[in-house]
């Protein structure tokens, strides 16, 4: 019992200096309005199957909100939240992906609020002989 008190009690000045240097740390971070931004980020199309190719008209963009502390989006670039549609296992046809927060790498501290628009309609086509590579 008297080496856990000593624990608490050894060096009490130092430890209480660092509780407050903690505490302002803390309270001035919270104290960092939360700001929202919008960008213009591009899609990353990844995984399409070799026999496969997008068709038609397919947006190479999309408007991304993001809400979270200025110094943690301030440095943010369009590229660092590049939103990934994985086509892995797609088959020919008319699909409609749904784009969320899930497919950007939004860092820690950073929310994706909205994207717009919400979905792409994407058009699976088969490839061509005279364009595929040999095997």
């Amino acid at each position: 019992m008297k080496a856990l008190r000593n624990l608490f009690v050894r060096d009490a000045g130092l430890k209480i200096v660092a509780l407050l240097i903690a505490f302002l740390v803390w309270s001035t971070f919270r104290a960092e309005p939360s700001v929202e931004i919008a960008f213009q980020v591009p899609l990353e199309f990844r995984n399409i199957p070799d026999s496969l190719e997008i068709s038609g008209e397919v947006p190479t963009q999309v408007r991304v909100r993001v809400r979270g502390r200025s110094a943690v989006l301030r440095p943010l670039t369009p590229a660092d939240l590049a939103i990934t549609v994985d086509l892995k296992g797609s088959t020919a046809g008319e699909s409609v992906v749904r784009l969320t927060g899930d497919e950007t790498d939004a860092p820690p501290g950073a929310e994706v609020v909205r994207i717009s628009p919400p979905e792409i309609h994407l058009r699976l086509v088969p490839r061509e002989a005279s364009n595929q590579a040999p095997h």
